[in-house]
C-alpha cells in the first residue's frame, strides 16, 4: 500500500518530467506547419474581409490599416510569424513545451480564420 509521501512524490516526478520528453519529429512537422498555414489563412481571409468592406477587429491592425495602409499589417504579420517560427526552431531543442505553445497558438488563430470566414459569408 502506498502511504500519502510516496503518493507526492510520485505526482512530483510526473510534473517535473512535463515538458522534458522529446517531441517527435512528426509532430513537430504537424505543429509547425498548422502553425504557418493558420497564419496564411487569416491573412487570406482578413484581405478577403476587407476587400468586401468588412472592419478589422483586431484594434491595433486596424489602427496600422487606418495610418500605413493594409499592406504595412501583413508585412509585420509576415515579420512576427518568421520571428516566432526562427524562435521556435532556435529554442524548441532545449524547451519541449515551446511546442505545444505554438500548437495552441495554431487553434487560437484557427478561430480567427473561422470568425474571418463567417463574417465573409453572412
Amino acid at each position: 500500500m502506498l502511504g500519502i509521501g510516496d503518493v507526492g512524490t510520485a505526482a512530483s516526478q510526473r510534473v517535473k518530467s512535463l515538458g522534458k520528453r522529446e517531441v517527435s519529429t512528426r509532430k513537430k512537422v504537424f505543429i509547425l506547419g498548422g502553425f504557418c498555414t493558420a497564419q496564411l489563412l487569416d491573412v487570406t481571409t482578413t484581405h478577403i474581409g476587407l476587400s468586401q468592406g468588412r472592419q478589422e477587429l483586431n484594434g491595433v491592425a486596424a489602427w496600422i490599416i487606418n495610418h500605413d495602409g493594409e499592406l504595412a499589417v501583413y508585412a509585420i504579420k509576415l515579420s512576427l510569424v518568421a520571428g516566432l517560427v526562427v524562435f521556435l526552431l532556435l529554442f524548441g531543442r532545449r524547451r519541449k513545451s515551446i511546442w505545444n505553445a505554438y500548437l495552441i497558438a495554431a487553434w487560437i488563430t484557427t478561430f480567427a480564420v473561422i470568425n474571418n470566414v463567417y463574417r465573409i459569408l453572412n
